[in-house]
């Protein structure tokens, strides 16, 4: 049975029979949960149910989930390839009650399912409960064609299910398959124990408890069912197959690794390259296609590591080439049908692990060569471990994930000393966070002075731009006061929007400065909204202090205009690139906006142009802008945009620009397009591997340079005497007028030096007893220079040349000895290390010839002046 049919009997089994809702897979890019780095259960979109945050919409569900595990406690990445059955990307199929039924009718029906539908023997089929569950055991138990001695109790690690430390939690029932060729001769034992014959096929657990911080377990007042079915694994044992790789969920993509590599797929251990391949393949292309890029940081680098991994496997199928790109239609054949963002985005897929391959590819042979001498090393002293600090350099100068420098170490019997490779990482990131953060000076350190208990900081700058506030604390170090605010007009920087500016007018009392302040910035501290002021402006803590707070109004008009405009551009964007565009960083300010996002190539003019265009469209039909509180769930039902990682509370706000962009965002907006004025792109650049980033401006900011644009546009007219849409052309021609005439320029230049090549020998000089001729010229290049060297040389019987020049304000010299000399010793790159440390700089090249270059242009007459005294 083929696996599409396998998995729609599961969902029609649950939807068709049993009443339960099919619910769609949920992205591999968890949305509003910043624990986790992918979806690795299909309990994870159901987690604010289980967790009483949000009601569930229905009682009964089922679904076919996306699953990535590469990281934390479930984490197969180790084992896969090595067995038959672990995955970085596999499907789980699952079926969920909330408050509905319970153990009874979950075991009941897996068990009908399997049995009598999918007609699997009993005599192969095991059931194990947590030690304590004699509710579910009994239903097993009554289970008639279930022989007890099949039925197993076992503890906390194998059957007892916890969300996390604390929480919801409770007892698993699982299922196991013995695939055995010995039905007659089976061992109970092995069940949980790792044996690839008894192999794990279902999870149905009970949850019951809620489990409090000291550890305690207490009954909840609702319970539910959370089942989860390895799909793959299914699909395996209903095919008869001891191997998940030979079913068609992994067989055509193995079957393309052959065609490429030309090396046929061995199911023993000289098959791990293709399995390890066709795994990765399938978790790249799954993730890539709901949003995730490879990167430096968090899930991105997890796939930079991934994809590397499947590179230097491809190494030993002798793939040296970009090779992964051209697996992703095999992925989409499989699974494109079911997960239709897959094949719909098969492009962009290909070449983002093309580019990625491409990258590391300059890299790869050159770590294996360190690696292989770092090897060497190791085993010449006897060592069984690699030295940490050269496992760090080949994650650090080559792109080597530490993982993969493991696989290659156990390969020749050596090991890394993976807490030590961390501490230097972790070092290197403290580097970088100290180097790239901008914070509060001493944050942790600040002591705050509390005037007011128990009352919080609210903000109220969504309606107004003044407040008359109650200071609620206070710190003062070497440079600010910092102040918070039972409420304030002032937005605190957050979602890539600057902090408000303005002012504070202080009523009470010791005030060192004047009563109204200056407000440089505003931060967040936690949940407190933070005022910067300079200075030290408090003496004591008399209370009560009161404040009028004053936005300045210039600055958030400027800002909203620009924070309206992004999310524009990011529909537009997403209209004009395709789907796979997602946000990667953003700066919202007064004086312009950047907008980071994911696309793997440069975005053309011509679509930047167009994109520009809709945008000042959509600012011309001054549509409404509007926000509105809702529910999470039901924003996202509704269609709002969400970034991935970010943190959602219940209750959300949505920014809706009427007809053209729907998102989720906490930061201040125009009321109606047309407050934008006029948009502006002003660059458009790569930031990192898959991210592009463009800049804009709006408002006053894009009519100065409009005008700017139109003044060199009118002054090109008038030069050049051609209409406005004439020039670009005319300018492009006299371009390539002007480039080949300084072609043919230096092309005769370079004819007028050596015509006369006698005349730079008319100066001889002694180098003790050798010749020397030194000649001050004129170059336009270097190119120029290394010709005439070699002519020079050509020229010479025995001796040596040196030339002195200044190309593009620096100045250069040129050195060059016959063979004759060479063989003596004497090193033409030896010399021009002299001449260019007296010219404060230096050089190097070849023993027949070599350049240098330095800084003092002044010097250079008076060092061809003394070169007979400058070298040794």
């Amino acid at each position: 049975m083929d696996s599409k049919t396998i998995r729609k009997q599961f969902i029609e089994y649950f939807e068709k029979t049993l009443g339960h809702t099919v619910v769609p897979s949920a992205s591999v890019i968890p949305q509003n949960d910043p624990t986790l780095l992918f979806t690795n259960a299909g309990m994870n979109q159901f987690k604010a149910y289980f967790l009483g945050e949000t009601k569930a919409p229905f009682k009964r569900a089922v679904n076919s989930q996306k699953c990535i595990r590469v990281s934390g406690k479930h984490n197969d990445l180790e084992a896969v390839g090595r067995d038959h059955y672990h995955h970085t990307f596999f499907e789980m199929l699952g079926s969920w009650s909330f408050g509905d039924y319970y153990k009874k009718e979950a075991i009941i029906w897996a068990w009908t399912l399997f049995t009598e539908i999918w007609e699997l023997d009993p005599k192969r089929l095991y059931a194990t409960v947590y030690t304590e569950d004699d509710e579910a055991y009994q239903i097993w138990k009554n289970i008639p064609n279930l022989d007890v001695s099949h039925l197993l109790r076992s503890g906390e690690k194998d059957n007892f299910w916890s969300m996390g430390e604390t929480g919801p939690c409770g007892p698993c029932s699982e299922i196991h398959y013995y695939s055995g060729e010995n039905i007659d001769d089976q061992d109970p034992l092995k069940i949980n124990a790792d044996d690839p014959e008894y192999m794990e096929l279902w999870n149905l657990v009970f949850i019951q408890y809620n489990r409090d911080e000291n550890g305690d377990l207490h009954s909840l007042g609702q319970k539910y069912i959370d089942t989860g079915a390895g799909f793959e694994r299914i699909v395996a044992v209903m095919n008869e197959k001891t191997s998940n790789y030979d079913t068609d969920l992994f067989k055509p993509i193995i079957e393309q690794i052959e065609t490429i590599s030309d090396i046929a797929y061995d199911q023993g251990e000289a098959g791990m390259p293709h399995r390890v391949i066709a795994d990765h393949i399938r978790m790249l292309s799954a993730a890539i296609a709901d949003g995730a890029i490879p990167g430096n940081e968090g899930r991105a680098y997890v796939l930079r590591r991934i994809l590397r991994r499947a590179a230097r496997f491809g190494r030993e199928l002798n793939l040296k080439e970009p090779f992964l790109y051209r697996l992703v239609p095999a992925v989409a054949h499989v699974l494109g049908e079911v997960y239709p963002e897959i094949k719909n985005q098969r492009e962009h897929i290909q070449r983002i692990i093309r580019a990625e391959e491409e990258s590391f590819g300059n890299t790869l042979d050159k770590g294996l060569d360190l690696f292989d001498q770092i090897a060497r090393q190791a085993k010449k002293a006897t060592e069984k471990t690699l030295n940490s600090e050269d496992v760090f350099k080949l994650y650090d100068t080559f792109g080597f994930p530490v993982d993969l420098t493991r696989l290659l170490a156990e390969e020749k019997d050596l090991f890394v000393n993976e807490e030590e490779v961390n501490l230097l990482m972790e070092a290197q990131r403290e580097r970088a966070r100290a180097a790239g953060k901008f914070s509060i000076k001493s944050s942790e350190n600040l002591k705050w002075i509390v005037l007011e208990k128990d009352k919080i900081s609210t903000f109220a700058g969504y309606d107004t731009y003044t407040t008359e506030s109650l200071l609620l604390k206070y710190a003062v170090d070497d440079s600010h006061t910092y102040f918070v605010f039972d409420t304030t007009p002032f937005y605190a920087e957050s979602g890539g929007q600057v902090g408000d500016k303005g002012h504070l007018i202080l009523h009470k009392h010791s005030i060192k400065t004047d009563a109204r302040t200056n407000i440089i910035d505003t931060k967040k501290i936690g949940d407190d909204i933070v005022h910067i002021v300079e200075g030290s402006v408090l003496e004591g803590n008399v209370k009560p202090i009161t404040a009028t707070l004053e936005v300045q109004q210039s600055i958030r008009r400027d800002t909203a205009r620009n924070h309206t405009a992004t999310h524009l551009l990011h529909a537009e964007l997403r209209a004009v690139l395709g789907d796979h565009v997602h946000q990667a960083g953003s700066y919202v300010g007064p004086d312009r906006l950047r907008f980071d996002f994911t696309h793997f190539e440069k975005v053309s003019t011509e679509q930047q142009i167009d994109i520009q265009q809709r945008i000042n469209t959509r600012i011309m039909q001054n549509l409404s802008v509007d926000t509105e509180v809702k529910p999470y769930a039901e924003a996202l039902r509704d269609g709002a945009q969400a970034l991935f990682g970010e943190k959602y509370g219940d209750e959300v706000r949505v920014v809706t620009v009427k007809g053209a962009s729907q998102e989720l965002c906490g930061g201040t907006h125009v009321s109606r397009s047309g407050d934008i004025g006029l948009f502006i792109i002003i660059s458009e650049s790569s930031v990192a591997s898959g991210v592009r980033r463009i800049e804009a401006i709006t408002g006053v900011a894009a009519l100065d340079v409009l005008k700017v644009q139109q003044t060199v546009l009118a002054g090109l007219r008038e030069a050049l005497k051609y209409p406005e849409n004439e020039i670009l052309e005319k300018v492009t021609s006299m371009n390539v007028h002007v480039r080949n005439l300084e072609k043919e320029n230096s092309e005769l230049k370079s004819k007028l030096l050596i015509l006369d090549i006698d005349s730079y020998f008319q100066n001889e000089r002694k180098l003790g007893e050798i010749p020397l001729y030194v000649n001050r010229i004129d170059v336009d290049d270097m190119d120029q220079l290394k010709e005439l060297g070699d002519k020079v040389r050509e020229k010479m019987k025995s001796g040596i040349a040196v030339f002195g020049t200044v190309i593009k304000d620096t100045p250069q010299v040129l050195c060059v000895v016959t063979d004759d000399l060479v063989k003596e010793g004497i090193k033409a790159g030896n010399i021009v290390k002299t001449l260019g440390k007296a010219l404060g700089g230096g050089g190097g090249g070849k023993p027949h010839m070599a350049t240098a270059g330095g800084k003092d242009i002044q010097g250079l007459d008076k060092v061809l002046e003394d070169i007979e005294t400058l070298l040794p």
